[in-house]
């Protein structure tokens, strides 16, 4: 092992997995996945600390190492993309028959079942879904820490405003027992602001000149705060007017005029061109964020509705002061659980939403003979096709591949509540213009990360708990919320064991969206958790070090949630125009309104349907794919 190696812990006993040929194996003991644990893949255990007994089902959430689309995943979806069909030797009838069946266990899948079941009682239900785990990128992340439980999200993360939830959606959450109105019960908005926690910037050497953390981003004066910084006296100038005017750039056309125009060039074009920006001081504001998209890829349109600086003073933005926000410990997997808990009440005991967070889950439970609801995992359609004519058919076969074999299923109805790009060979059936728009559906690739550290001392020493790195590998790096819930409990002390949050978009600068997509696809699933591994610890050791951070020391487990397929977004289907407004797309051009029409016995949900990452697109495109198929 190289000193650099030793120095960053690489060889440290962790909890970690790779893969080699597809094959998963451990590369080191596992030090914390579980008390009951044995190996690295640790099971639900009966009671805390019992020993595991033969038989019981495999608990995901405790798994680390490379996650999100995880190895097993994605193998068979490529495979069919690329030709594959399981017909000889013919598929195993299992002689199943559901009154629907659910092609995908995210929150769209789950929420669609949800909706059936409330549309027609008693109904008989299977859920097929390729991952291991249930939620699709509602993905939680758990780890045990000396007989403690830490949570995180490993994708989606919250409720952004429940204000915009819609009727369906937010009966849903209603009927789940959630209450967004208590959120403040929960977090704890003083404990970071009382230790004197603060956001801070972090420019590193290859980008800036030097590596240096800069306290205070976005308080008072952003001159002050500038003058700290490593940057050139020209660029903090661009910087410190950008933040601190609000100029209508555009004061000749307009406000129709200026929408087009936006609409035209890019953020970081109109940055540049139109504001005066400098090269130095855009790489300061090239900061990815939640577009998943940097300022070369972000329309200024886009950047406008946001209120992104420079475009304040054209008064495009949309005001979301109002806006109901919740958040559970673990992200949107909590909304996932209390969906598998309605529908297949013998997963976990409990009932609301301040046990959910705590409740122990029985995968077994999942897809146990003689449920109404079934979950089955690991198990990747393949072909949905009626049996006879779409207009005629009373059924639909679905077959899908599991362990290495193909099955087949009957069903009355199913609803694809999968990616749309994998409708098109999954569905052959469609006809060829549903099927090229289908086709259309447009995913952003990003990663979260989770990391377990033993104490979060440094944070404190250096007077930070969320640190933006423009230009690093991981854009941002910060501290969990500190969120409690029922028996959980976040960690009140920088002594006490807590998970730091990673994010970074993998960018290609100067190509398309669509194009830097693609090549973010490609190094997610290329890329393998020892590069992670090594990335992470090399980033912390550099922001953390001067706190008396290590990462040899200090790091406990990792978990990485790459997610190649990650963001929903629509675009224009003349233009190419990635359409983040969408009700700016006419109706003719927007593919998903196209891509999702019911085809016979065959509806369509998820949240490409709505071309938006947000739950409760995905959470109402699954009730318009029940209403389908119910009045139909």
């Amino acid at each position: 092992m190289r000193a650099r190696d030793r120095v960053l812990g690489m060889g440290q006993s962790i909890t970690r997995r790779d893969f080699i040929g597809g094959v998963g194996v451990a590369l080191s003991g596992s030090l914390l996945a579980c008390p009951w644990a044995e190996t690295d893949v640790p099971l639900i255990p009966s009671e805390p600390g019992a020993a595991r007994r033969e038989g019981e089902a495999p608990y995901p959430p405790t798994r680390t190492g490379l996650r999100g689309s995880h190895e097993g995943s994605f193998e068979v979806a490529h495979q069919l993309r690329d030709g594959a069909r399981w017909e000889d030797p013919a598929p195993a009838e299992t002689g199943e028959f559901y009154d629907l069946v659910i092609v995908g266990a995210g929150l769209s899948g789950l929420s669609a079942a949800w909706f059936y079941r409330e549309a027609a009682p008693g109904s008989r239900i299977l859920i097929l879904d390729n991952h291991d785990d249930f939620g699709g990128h509602a993905k939680r992340n758990e780890f045990w820490h000396e007989g403690r439980m830490l949570v995180s999200h490993g994708g989606t993360i919250n409720i952004e405003d429940f204000n915009a939830y819609g009727e369906a959606a937010a009966r849903l959450i209603r009927g789940l027992g959630i209450d967004v109105g208590r959120y403040s019960e929960f977090f704890d908005e003083n404990l970071h602001a009382s230790l004197g926690l603060r956001e801070a910037v972090f420019f590193d050497r290859e980008t800036f000149g030097r590596d240096q953390l800069v306290v205070g981003e976005g308080e008072a004066s952003w001159r002050e705060f500038l003058a700290r910084t490593p940057l050139s006296e020209a660029a903090r100038d661009d910087i410190a007017r950008l933040y601190e005017t609000r100029i209508d750039y555009l004061p000749h056309l307009s406000r129709s005029e200026k929408r087009n125009y936006l609409r035209r060039i890019s953020y970081r074009d109109f940055l540049a061109d139109v504001v005066g920006i400098g090269p130095e001081a855009l790489l300061f504001l090239n900061d990815a964020g939640y577009w998943a998209i940097g300022i070369d890829g972000l329309s200024a349109w886009g950047a406008a509705t946001d209120g992104e600086p420079g475009t304040e003073g054209m008064g495009f933005a949309v005001d979301d002061a109002e806006r109901a926000y919740f958040q559970f410990p673990d992200g949107n997997a909590s909304i996932a659980r209390l969906l598998v808990r309605s529908l297949i009440p013998a997963v976990a005991p409990g009932s609301g939403m301040e046990d959910i967070v705590t409740a122990r889950f029985d995968y077994g439970q999942l897809d146990r003979e003689g449920s109404p609801v079934r979950v089955r995992l690991d198990s990747m359609a393949v072909r949905v096709l009626h049996r006879g004519t779409p207009q005629a058919a009373e059924e639909v076969e679905v077959t899908y591949v599991r362990n290495g074999r193909a099955a087949r299923v009957r069903a009355g109805r199913v609803a694809l509540a999968c990616y749309n790009s994998v409708i098109p060979y999954l569905c052959e059936e469609l006809p060829e213009l549903q099927k090229q728009a289908l086709s259309q559906a447009l995913k952003a690739p990003l990663v979260y990360t989770n990391v377990l550290l033993r104490n979060w001392t440094a944070f404190e020493k250096l007077g930070v708990d969320a640190v933006r790195c423009p230009g690093s590998y991981f854009e941002d790096v910060n501290l969990s919320r500190p969120i409690s819930i029922g028996a959980y409990r976040h960690a009140a002390s920088p002594e006490d064991p807590t998970v730091v949050r990673l994010f970074r978009v993998p960018l290609a600068p100067g190509l398309s969206p669509q194009e830097q997509w693609k090549a973010g696809r490609h190094e997610l699933l290329s890329a393998s958790f020892e590069t992670f591994e090594r990335k992470i610890r090399e980033q912390l050791r550099r922001i953390l070090s001067p706190g008396g951070f290590d990462p040899a020391r200090d790091i406990a487990a990792i978990t990485v949630n790459r997610w190649p397929h990650g963001y929903a977004y629509g675009q224009d289907s003349k233009t190419g125009e990635v359409a983040f407004a969408l009700d700016e797309v006419p109706p003719e051009r927007s593919s998903w309104l196209i891509g999702r029409k019911r085809f016979g016995r065959i509806a369509i949900a998820n949240s490409d349907a709505a071309a938006m990452a947000m739950t409760e697109g995905a959470i109402g495109q699954a009730h318009r794919a029940v209403m389908e198929l119910v009045s139909a």
